[in-house]
């Protein structure tokens, strides 16, 4: 589809929908507010438009350019997003509910407080995203990394697989989770909240856990060297099997955990709390 004119565009968002827009070349436009419920916008190219408070309900995005857009606020309720390029847009407070993100690129956008509960993201770039108090479930297979999550509620979500290495979770929610096989080499998981979440052979070599909540977790066969657990809470977790070498646990506590065959060598246990733990050697 040919460039199309302001007044082409004004007159296209007023005629019935669903729109056929597909391959349509739109950047730039100011699409804010437009009721694009439906609408079949495949492969067009929509690089820095403006779509504040759009309506983009199931509308179909599939590999469409969308770099340095802004759709704050937009409704895009079981939209199809399928290997679009998103990288560096804003879509804080959009609602992604449903919508399929296979393959999408949405590294260094903005995505502080948007609806992704029950989104599709397996295979989605989220490397330094921005996802201050966003809501998310399903992360399968997902590269997060170096993405900024502070505070996040990531409560009950399946993330098998998911690539966090140096991304930033401080105080997020991760309880419950199921994570895995996940990447978190390098990660700031300062105060987050893994209570019973499983963490089985996960990778936090060299990550920051200090202080956080890791009770009942299931983490075994995991790999924590070098990590820093300081003041983490361990407490009747499952560490069968994991790689604790280098490990800074000082302060924290392993009441009623299970450390069998667990790799402690070189791990700092000063002030630790080893009460009732299984298979470690006092």
């Amino acid at each position: 589809m040919a460039d199309l004119t302001p007044d082409q565009i004004f007159d296209l968002l007023n005629r019935p929908g669903p729109l056929w827009l597909v391959g349509a070349n739109l950047s730039g436009a100011n699409l804010s507010a437009a009721n694009l419920s439906g609408a079949n916008l495949s492969e067009a190219q929509l690089s820095r438009a403006r779509l504040t408070d759009a309506n983009l309900y199931r509308a179909d995005l599939s590999i469409c350019e969308l770099g340095g857009a802004n759709l704050s606020w937009a409704n895009l309720e079981f939209a199809t997003l399928v290997g679009a390029n998103l990288r560096g847009a804003n879509l804080s407070a959009a609602d992604f509910s449903g919508a399929n993100l296979y393959g999408a690129n949405l590294s260094l956008c903005n995505l502080s407080g948007a609806d992704l509960r029950d989104t599709v993201m397996i295979g989605a770039n989220l490397s330094e995203a921005q996802l201050r108090e966003a809501q998310l479930v399903n992360l399968s297979g997902a590269n997060l990394s170096g993405a900024i999550l502070l505070r996040v509620s990531l409560n009950g979500a399946n993330g098998n697989g998911v690539n966090l290495a140096g991304a930033n979770l401080m105080h997020a929610n991760l309880r419950e989770v199921t994570f895995d096989d996940a990447n978190f080499i390098g990660a700031n998981l300062s105060e987050a909240n893994f209570g019973e979440a499983s963490l089985c052979n996960a990778d936090f070599s060299e990550a920051n856990l200090s202080g956080a909540y890791l009770s009942g977790a299931n983490l075994r066969g995991a790999i924590l060297t070098r990590a820093n657990l300081s003041r983490a809470n361990l407490s009747g977790a499952n560490l069968r099997g994991a790689n604790l070498r280098g490990v800074n646990l000082r302060e924290a506590s392993l009441a009623d955990a299970d450390l069998t065959d667990a790799d402690l060598t070189d791990a700092d246990l000063t002030d630790c709390d080893l009460t009732g733990t299984k298979g470690i050697v006092r």
